[in-house]
């Protein structure tokens, strides 16, 4: 069976012929359906990796089948496809991500051709087998690397510098080259590998912190956190000896969870917050809006910063209803006495908006993409020199 599956389900047998055909010349076995009472049987026996998903059909909507998927625990790529307006889109689109599917993209019918073919494109995979033992191997011997993303904090009017980033893991294949998390992460959740991985992407990200350090660079640092850590009531202890071994200060570090990881177990995620917190290091609460929120919790767990998913972001300069949500999210957390982070700022229109908004801070490739730590490095000295130049003076 091919590695690139993908299923088209579209009550317009033209439509899903159209996807499908698209689809085979990129390389994908394709399979197409406008029944959608076929579906459940076909996602079992096809496992597909990409499925583009109509939204209006008969009998049974879009909607029900994303429920479908996500009680399946489906991992494959999900295209919204619909000629309904864009609120709906994006609506479905974000129902989609609480149910912890991954949607790549929601896209307005009549698709074009070009758009469809970037998008599959896009979702494309190689041909390969990651396992449980190699992804073992791989963190004993060292082949996870971390690389770091930039965020900017908003100091004066105009004036945005970086003095943080987020460490993201990668996993150097000797034979697939550098595999993305979205890969091995849901391996190591489901094989007990969690711990180990998490604990060497602290280990190195510290370690470079340390050197950043000890050369002059103040960088504060984001880790992401698995839910898993949030029932260990030794976390907390163990995280901080690692701090002191790196000497570093805990009021450096700041570690990032998803609003549904922080809701599993509210109790006892708060008692593991609650340690951090008093022991200095900052709480982030990650893609906050895109699942089930209970506000309750978001005031009584002690984050210390909100980052708005970039799902909202991306829609700031041509949707108002965007512009709504970001502003009403940042006036949240500083409301809750949190500073708010905007994700996926791709240009210099969009960091102009989350100024005007009173955004704190942002990341995305505008400010720079994931890096190893030496080209970082490079990338603040140049985006920070734009603003620490001292102002020409007129002489005469």
């Amino acid at each position: 069976m091919s590695a690139n599956r993908l299923l088209v389900i579209d009550d317009e047998p033209d439509m899903a012929a159209f996807v499908a055909e698209v689809a085979g010349d990129l390389g994908f076995e394709a399979r197409k359906l406008s029944d959608p009472a076929a579906f459940e049987a076909e996602v079992a026996r096809f496992n597909p990796t990409v499925i583009v998903l109509d939204l209006q059909m008969p009998k049974r909507d879009g909607i029900e089948l994303l429920r479908f998927l996500s009680e399946q625990c489906c991992a494959a790529e999900l295209i919204i496809a619909s000629g309904m307006d864009s609120r709906v889109l994006t609506t479905a689109a974000q129902l989609g991500r609480s149910l912890d599917l991954s949607i790549a993209a929601a896209l307005t019918k009549p698709v074009a051709l070009d758009v469809l073919e970037v998008t599959l494109a896009r979702l494309k995979r190689q041909e390969r087998i990651l396992t449980a033992d190699a992804l073992a191997a791989a963190i004993e011997s060292g082949q996870l690397i971390v690389h770091y993303q930039p965020k900017a904090t908003l100091k004066s009017p105009g004036r945005w510098l970086i003095e943080g980033a987020e460490a993201l893991v990668r996993w150097q294949h000797d034979e697939y080259g550098l595999v993305y998390p979205n890969d091995f992460i849901p391996i190591a959740e489901q094989n007990g590998l969690i711990t180990a991985l998490t604990d060497a992407v602290f280990r190195a990200a510290m370690e470079q912190a340390r050197v950043w350090t000890a050369n002059g660079l103040s960088m504060e640092l984001a880790v992401n956190l698995s839910a898993q850590f949030l029932t260990d009531l030794e976390f907390p202890d163990r995280l901080l000896t690692l701090v002191r071994e790196n000497n570093l200060d805990p009021t450096r570090l700041s570690l990032e969870l998803t609003e549904t990881a922080a809701m599993h177990d509210p109790d006892v995620t708060m008692d593991i917050l609650a340690r951090l917190r008093v022991k200095g290091v900052n709480l982030c609460i990650d893609d906050f809006g895109t699942g089930y929120s209970s506000l309750t919790q978001l005031y009584r767990m002690p984050f210390s910063e909100l980052n708005v998913d970039m799902s909202f972001t991306s829609e700031l300069a041509d949707s108002e209803e965007a512009r709504a949500m970001v502003e009403g999210l940042i006036f949240l957390a500083h409301k809750l006495k949190m500073k708010a982070c905007a994700e996926g700022v791709e240009d210099e229109k969009t960091l102009d908006i989350l100024e005007r908004m009173g955004c704190d801070r942002v990341q995305g490739h505008f400010i720079g993409e994931a890096q190893a730590a030496k080209k970082l490095e490079a990338t603040i000295e140049r985006w920070n020199s734009r603003f620490l130049r001292p102002a020409l003076t007129e002489v005469g």
